[in-house]
């Protein structure tokens, strides 16, 4: 097995999420099984924990969802990316203390069980999506695959997909998939590197050096979305764009779209990639929140505040859905439901006292 194809594999680990696991016949799985694995998942990750979820992909099938050639080259590349990729590792690392990883649903479809996990990060209101198909063997429960909402397809997919990129490219350029022929594969993992640091810029020009047939890739052109969002609204606006028009049908328009429509100032549309997101999850009460930014913006106070409170009934420990209708409720001269908001503020342990009292002196 040649050694190269464990170091390209390794150079996807930062441009990619993903995974690791086992083997055995697959067996039946319950639905309290399913469920308790999610508990783990959740908690594991809530902690810190990364090696429950880094551990949980069923080798066997990730690798069969790969959808590789057969041959040594592709061989190489899947047993790299289950040595190096730890899915569990790329979300501890990337959550703070005010993000979260959140279960959603489970739900049952073509006889598999699936989980749902909001992705959500405070700072920058940024939101994500993974659904996780499981399945049974050796007595435990594993995921077979992992559909990320952002991307648009599942892991196996992109990834497999990526490698049959840059195979296309060997073949008809007769050259060998390692580091020396293919350095664009550097290049990304460079653009991937300077975009995580903050250094847009460099990302950007980083980005606008690989080839063609590279660049126009579907998971390059949606690292180009996030590169640009921390160039300005206009980059921004022009990446999602361009993204929706080279894949004008993918799944994760919706949830690409409701910064797209933002960045448009097209509040309408916000509101209705919202709703199209929420009905293509099947439901999720975290996205009253963002309806609420959309009314907001549309000047609709009734409705805003109607989806605050909706927000605040169903999550009650979301610290910025109490504080946004705190701020409603002054503007509107409604003391009595800022006594009695404030009041239910303070008594949540995890709350940020010196945030309320910023919120009510810009009112005063």
């Amino acid at each position: 097995m040649n050694m190269y194809n464990f170091r390209i594999a390794g150079l996807l680990l930062i441009i990619i999420l993903s995974v690791t696991a086992c083997t055995s016949p697959e067996e039946k799985l319950s639905k309290q099984e399913a469920m308790e694995f999610a508990n783990e998942v959740e908690k594991s990750i809530a902690r810190g924990d990364a090696e429950f979820l880094n551990k949980g992909f069923s080798e066997k099938e990730f690798t069969k969802r790969l959808n590789l050639p057969d041959g040594a080259d592709a061989k190489g590349y899947a047993a790299g990316i289950l040595k190096k990729l730890a899915l569990g590792s790329q979300l501890t690392t990337q959550l703070s203390d005010k993000d979260a990883f959140s279960f959603i649903k489970h739900y049952e479809q073509d006889g598999r069980h699936h989980l749902i996990f909001r992705v959500y990060s405070d700072a920058n209101n940024s939101l994500n999506y993974h659904d996780y198909e499981l399945l049974k063997t050796g007595g435990k429960c594993k995921i077979a695959d992992v559909y990320l909402y952002l991307s648009g397809e599942t892991l196996a997919e992109t990834l497999g997909a990526l490698y049959n990129t840059f195979d296309k490219h060997t073949s008809e350029n007769n050259k060998k998939m390692s580091d020396e022929e293919l350095p664009e594969v550097n290049d990304l993992k460079r653009a991937k590197e300077l975009y995580l640091k903050g250094n847009y810029t460099g990302a950007k020009e980083v980005f606008e050096q690989l080839p063609a047939y590279l660049r126009n890739t579907k998971a390059a052109l949606l690292m180009n979305t996030q590169i640009c969002a921390g160039l300005g609204e206009k980059e921004y606006a022009a990446a999602i764009e361009e993204y929706r028009k080279k894949y004008p049908g993918a799944k994760n328009i919706n949830l690409l779209m409701i910064d797209g429509y933002y960045m448009q100032k097209d509040f309408t549309k916000m509101l209705g990639a919202i709703n199209s997101l929420d009905s293509q999850i099947n439901k999720d009460p975290f996205l009253d929140y963002y309806r609420y930014l959309s009314y907001n913006l549309l000047q609709d106070d009734a409705n805003a505040e109607k989806s605050l409170r909706l927000l605040t009934a169903s999550m009650p420990d979301f610290q910025k859905g109490y504080l946004e209708l705190i701020a409603t409720s002054l503007q509107s001269g409604d003391k009595k439901a800022v006594d009695s908001l404030s009041a239910i503020y303070k008594k949540k342990e995890k709350f940020d006292k010196a945030e309320l009292e910023r919120i009510i002196s810009l009112y005063q």
